[in-house]
């Protein structure tokens, strides 16, 4: 890719909570412009946004189309993605939208669980000579005969892994409300869970479903995408990918709310 660096950051629903989060969000985007020339900023729908959009769809029509509840479903993603937006062009920072069918994304499955395939890296390239943040809503797809797809529950990940391996990014982050992956839930009474500092790919599947799904884990491991791991505001995050597991030689962790997939 042309640029000198670029980053792949996906902001769950844990950490974009509402449009009372823009500002905060604001602020990761900028911390990590310093370091980084280039980002796409993959975002998930506000909390609890996509259930009450399926309900209320499910609502309206029992039994909808696939791609038709599809596209209903996709709303908050395409709300938060607007929003932020105009949230970095706010603070002066130099960002554009771009929706799937702006940069040829197309999905193939299920409309309701498909999976990503192809995006053109040239689309992105165009904008990254005008523009230093690309906001991109998670989640969305596109079949290719254009009909709307979503990648299934957590598709937002998916999506963030999918763009950092087409477009060969330096990074990729999940910002999430823990500030990595631990043994197990941090939010269980009893003695804390260490975190870890890396772990393997192999390692992260067999955790179950928790902050990564072992479906997203695997396939960025079939498309050698190291994964980090983090909590806005912090430098410590979990690195999932090639090697073997360590855990953070600091030890275990102190009152931090267990994150969960978004």
């Amino acid at each position: 890719m042309a640029t000198r660096s670029l980053a792949v950051l996906k902001f769950g629903s844990s950490v974009l909570t509402d449009a009372g989060a823009i500002p905060s969000v604001v602020q990761e985007l900028s911390r990590h412009l310093s370091s980084h020339d280039h980002i796409v900023a993959v975002v998930s729908a506000f909390r609890d946004r996509t259930d009450a959009l399926e309900n209320a769809a499910l609502a309206l029509c029992r039994r909808p189309r696939p791609d038709a509840l599809a596209f209903y479903m996709g709303l908050g993603e395409m709300d938060a993605a607007g929003e932020l937006t105009l949230g970095l062009q706010d603070a002066g920072i130099d960002a554009a939208l771009r929706m799937p069918w702006d940069v040829s994304l197309v999905s193939t499955g299920s409309p309701l669980s498909a999976v990503p395939v192809m995006v053109s890296r040239r689309a992105f390239l165009d904008v990254f000579r005008e523009h230093r943040v690309v906001v991109f809503p998670g989640f969305l797809g596109r079949g290719r005969d254009g009909k709307p797809h979503v990648l299934g529950r957590g598709g937002s990940d998916l999506t963030a892994i999918f763009l950092a391996a087409e477009l060969e990014a330096d990074r990729c982050l999940l910002l999430k409300s823990a500030p990595g992956i631990f043994e197990w839930d941090p939010a269980r009474e009893g003695r804390s869970p260490r975190r870890y500092s890396r772990i393997s790919w192999e390692d992260a599947a067999r955790l179950g479903d928790g902050v990564l799904s072992p479906a997203h884990v695997e396939y960025a491991r079939s498309r050698s995408v190291t994964i980090e791991v983090m909590a806005p505001g912090t430098s410590r995050s979990t690195t999932v990918g090639p090697g073997t597991s360590e855990f953070d030689p600091a030890g275990e962790l102190e009152q931090t709310k267990g994150g969960r997939r978004e």
